[in-house]
């Protein structure tokens, strides 16, 4: 199989490149012996909007003398252990509270060392337009991770269709739910998964950012969205304690977030700047060793 570059096609995002080479049956094996190290490693989740701004970072950093290893994973699982076992320097895909639940079920020690994209949640449906059309047994996505699914269970609680307790906040699950008038059905999955199964379901709670990559649907149509000011549910940076003060570390990150190349993808990504918010820019910057 060969593959020839087009100067005149559209240009195609390096992870939906790597998932059509995964999906054509080739494998790419790397002998962790012979292969050059990177500077720096970071680990991505494959199909969320961000990716190819990593990327974007990784060749500018190249230009400036650091090699940075961009991994995908497929799961929110494996990037934190992959960090835990020193397998990869940085994740970049969860929010603090993720990481802080992550932490507690799986005994990690992580540092959320600097702020990434801040995405916003909404509740999406290809079925109805309006929640008066909700049925009585109708069902329902929600990410099957404490937290998301906390986050989305509030969301809809905004929506008038559940109650939950009083302060719970984000730690509320589908068992916590007090009032449940159209005895609605909640399908519990995975939250890269959740825009897959928007055609099985009445509607899903979930993230622009996986809607726009899966092409469901427009990202901004959702029926509400949750705009939380706090930037709680940013994306972090996250590391190892070990890690905390490494300059390759640290001056990755802070290309990341000072390149322009970087805003223009992350832009070119979301489609709609309504849709994300750069939370970064609202802390000092990320100081880097000279």
């Amino acid at each position: 199989m060969s593959i020839e570059k087009n100067r005149t096609a559209a240009p195609v995002s390096r992870s939906r490149l790597h998932r059509a080479i995964l999906a054509a049956g080739l494998a790419i094996v790397i002998d962790p012996v012979v292969a050059q190290a990177a500077d720096v490693s970071i680990g991505v989740v494959s199909n969320g909007l961000i990716v190819d701004s990593v990327y974007t970072a990784a060749d500018l950093a190249k230009k400036q003398g650091l090699d940075v290893k961009v991994v995908e994973f497929t799961d929110w699982v494996l990037p934190n252990t992959a960090v835990v076992n020193g397998d990869i320097d940085i994740n970049y895909f969860q929010h603090e509270p993720f990481l802080n639940a992550a932490e507690t079920a799986r005994d990690f020690d992580l540092v959320p060392l600097a702020y990434g994209v801040e995405g916003l949640i909404g509740i999406y449906s290809k079925k109805i337009t309006s929640f008066d059309e909700i049925k009585t047994g109708d069902r329902i996505g929600v990410a099957d991770d404490p937290v998301n699914q906390g986050r989305g269970l509030q969301l809809l609680q905004q929506a008038g269709l559940i109650k939950l307790p009083e302060g719970i906040g984000f730690k509320a699950s589908v068992h916590d739910v007090l009032d449940n008038p159209k005895k609605l059905e909640f399908v519990e999955l995975g939250g890269p998964q959740l825009p897959r199964a928007i055609d099985d379901l009445t509607a899903i709670v979930s993230y622009p950012h996986y809607i726009k990559a899966s092409g469901v649907m427009d990202p901004a149509a959702a029926l509400l969205f949750d705009r939380d000011q706090t930037h709680a549910f940013a994306l972090r940076f996250v590391v190892h304690p070990d890690k905390v003060e490494n300059p390759y570390v640290r001056k990755f990150i802070r290309l990341y977030q000072d390149a322009p190349e970087v805003k223009q993808s992350l832009k070119d990504a979301f489609g709609n700047p309504t849709l994300y918010k750069l939370a970064w820019e609202d802390f000092p910057p990320l100081e880097v060793p000279e």
